[in-house]
């Protein structure tokens, strides 16, 4: 089942981003930037990274890599940042995008980040393993792990980022994600955050 966009999101989405239009105007250039979906919204990165660093979240929940295309000088751009960290994709399976449109969008995020920020250095996170547990298929919807696993071998192959695997730090024998590391089979709990921020870290 494809997943939609219902009016109360839309609206909470728009909230998000008049949020981080406010705050960036606080926000001095040279800082490290996460930008995304609820994967990245919902990551405690202070608390995983550390407190004292100059990183800021700009991931807003639901959005796929067309919105973050349309909205890339409020949650990336104008920053200016000195990295960003991008997770976005899994919202653009949900919604029924073939893995090549995704994979077009994001080219796209890419070669705008560096036309308007050329100084920034893009790292690209792989879209996250999904459940394949019966009970959290409400939530998975459409998403897949070999269709994510199909996508993640073509980004790593984009020009002009760094692509950081955090999927195999994720999953367990049978190539999906770890029921221990999930709280619905989609997001991830802060066992699976703190997974992730010992990726992270070295490149920070």
């Amino acid at each position: 089942m494809l997943e939609t966009v219902s009016q109360e999101l839309l609206a909470y989405q728009m909230d998000r981003l008049e949020s981080y239009r406010e705050l960036n105007q606080a926000v001095k250039s040279g800082g490290v930037i996460f930008a995304g979906d609820s994967l990245i919204e919902f990551f405690p990165i202070k608390k995983f990274l550390g407190r004292d660093l100059p990183i800021h979240n700009r991931g807003i929940a639901g959005i796929d890599s067309k919105w973050l295309l349309t909205h890339l000088d409020q949650q990336i751009c104008d920053l200016e940042p000195s990295k960003v960290f991008i997770l976005i994709g899994t919202n653009d399976i949900g919604l029924g995008a073939t893995n090549s449109e995704i994979q077009e969008m994001i080219a796209e995020i890419v070669a705008e980040i560096k036309r308007k920020s050329s100084e920034t250095q893009i790292y690209l996170l792989s879209i996250l393993p999904v459940s394949d547990a019966t009970q959290y298929q409400k939530t998975v919807k459409v998403r897949n792990n070999e269709t994510i696993d199909q996508l993640n071998s073509a980004l790593q192959a984009l020009s002009g980022i760094e692509f950081i695997d955090l999927s195999s730090s994720l999953k367990n024998a049978n190539n999906a994600l770890d029921l221990q590391l999930t709280k619905d089979g989609l997001h991830l709990n802060l066992e699976g955050y703190e997974k992730v921020a010992k990726v992270l870290l070295p490149y920070l």
